[in-house]
């Protein structure tokens, strides 16, 4: 039977300007031919029934029918676009969905040509079979009810897009809440760039017969991802900040059987992810990656792993679509705590984001660190996070002549007590918004000291209250903080530590 992989469908938003790579399954042996337009390309399904064709590439368009033909089936698939694509992916603020975002009130207009297809949420084999899916794994247009299940990240970037370059714009949502780097690698990668994650795997698996727990899995109820809006932690915890009383008593109530709570999650899996959602959608033609993830990368000795986990994922994405992909990586923002979660090691993960980011060319750094949530893991304010990704791919990826990037230290010179900080990425000038810069703190040997502080131009200069020996200058590394220093695009500063 001819099926195109499940990506492909009608309504569906192709990539303008690359070879249209299109695959699925028919009877082994059979050639496929696949039409868009005047354009057409043939394939012979290999002894497995699979069958992949190119087209040649295609400028913006609507209202476009790919027609999927063999000798004796013919498959239509309709009202597609051709525009921009990207894949939004991580952890839950990437999921993140519109439904919940702080200004959903505010997006009413209908906007067919943003367009959002949400992964289907699969960690094992047979997942699919166990649960109803039948609410995700679709072509959604940005209009009604259906807009609630956009990224609300994905949503935002895509509409500035759409409005900067006029074409139709979709959007490839591939995450899961909770999630570490690891489930979205190649295991191999994870064995070569983190051991640790592995060795933490087989201790958690240790003991367990792998039949009996994909039994178990079948019967945990957070295993059914098919609906998001259906989960009852999502509705409680998503739209607000709950109390600490009302989350303790949500907890007892929606506890999972203590004997299915104890076993490791299926989605935490390394490699997992990367087998069941990542390859599902490759090698579908897109521009680029939007990355948010790295909150479940704060555990202890694994914390220092993530710069080197992030470049063998990206190293790995890009090898599944056979390209050099960009990604657009958002930095996590300032947070102290989240139900019975603190925060133990977020500056680390955010080093090592920076550290990435910077020994990659084509990765590159978006700040939120003004916007994140002293008490909710999960900032409400997604429309500054997808617009200033937006403004990232508009300055690097598609050529405009604009500051996109965030400040960040450039160099440091100290003379007595006057200390001199200079930035790169300042635009015509840095900015502090408020009465005095936050998230800045000095500290000598013999204890803490309360520089007074002035912009000059691209640069902070720190005066000390009284002489001292080595300080060192810390910037937005503490758990909980929320940059007011920020450059001439709006964009606050990157944190960094300095002594001098």
């Amino acid at each position: 039977m001819l099926k195109a992989a499940k990506v492909y469908q009608s309504g569906m938003v192709l990539q303008r300007g690359k070879p249209l790579v299109f695959r699925g399954t028919c009877r082994p042996g059979e050639w496929v031919e696949v039409t868009l337009g005047t354009a057409s390309a043939r394939a012979e399904a290999d002894a497995e029934g699979n069958w992949r064709v190119a087209l040649p590439p295609h400028e913006a368009d609507t209202g476009l029918t790919v027609v999927l033909a063999t000798e004796e089936e013919r498959v239509e698939l309709t009202d597609v676009a051709v525009g921009e694509v990207w894949i939004a992916a991580g952890q839950s603020n990437m999921e993140f969905w519109l439904r919940y975002e702080k200004h959903r009130a505010e997006e009413q207009e209908e906007l067919p040509l943003l367009r959002f297809y949400d992964v289907p949420k699969l960690s094992y084999p047979g997942q699919e079979r166990d649960f109803d899916y039948s609410r995700v794994g679709c072509w959604r247009r940005a209009e009604g009810k259906e807009r609630d299940y956009f990224s609300a990240v994905g949503y935002y970037f895509q509409k500035e897009i759409a409005g900067e370059l006029d074409v139709p714009v979709g959007i490839l949502g591939c995450n899961w809440g909770g999630t570490p780097c690891c489930a979205w690698m190649n295991r191999a990668t994870v064995e070569r760039v983190g051991p640790r994650w592995i060795e933490a795997e087989r201790e958690s698996f240790r003991g367990i017969d792998p039949e009996d727990y994909r039994r178990k899995m079948a019967c945990r109820p957070d295993n059914a991802t098919g609906d998001p809006f259906h989960n009852p932690f999502n509705e409680f915890m998503l739209p607000g900040t709950p109390s600490p009383e009302k989350v303790r008593s949500f907890c007892a109530a929606h506890a999972v059987v203590s004997e299915l709570a104890s076993l490791p999650l299926p989605q935490n899996v390394p490699g997992a992810l990367w087998e069941r959602m990542v390859k599902t959608i490759a090698p579908f033609p897109v521009r680029g990656v939007l990355w948010y993830q790295g909150e479940s990368d704060d555990i202890g000795d694994r914390t220092g792993l993530y710069a080197r986990m992030l470049a063998g994922l990206v190293a790995d994405w890009r090898g599944l679509w056979g390209e050099q992909l960009p990604f657009l990586v958002v930095q996590l923002p300032g947070w102290e705590s989240w139900m019975e979660y603190r925060n133990t090691g977020f500056w680390d993960v955010r080093a090592c984001q920076q550290a990435a980011c910077e020994a990659d060319p084509d990765l590159y750094l978006c700040s939120i660190a003004d916007v994140g949530e002293r008490e909710d893991i999960h900032p409400k304010d997604k429309r500054t996070v997808g617009e200033r990704l937006a403004l990232l791919a508009l300055g690097h990826v598609y050529g405009r002549d604009i500051l996109c990037d965030p400040p960040s230290l450039e160099g440091a010179v100290r003379r007595g007590n006057l200390i001199r900080l200079t930035f790169r990425n300042a635009g015509s000038g840095l900015s502090i918004q408020g009465n005095a810069l936050e998230a800045l703190t000095a500290t000598a040997p013999d204890g803490p000291l309360v520089p007074a502080v002035r912009v000059d131009g691209t640069a902070l200069e720190l005066t000390l209250p009284r002489e001292a020996g080595s300080v060192r200058v810390d910037f937005a590394r503490t758990a909980w903080y929320r940059v007011n220093l920020y450059n001439s695009a709006g964009l606050p500063a990157l944190p960094f530590s300095v002594t001098l």
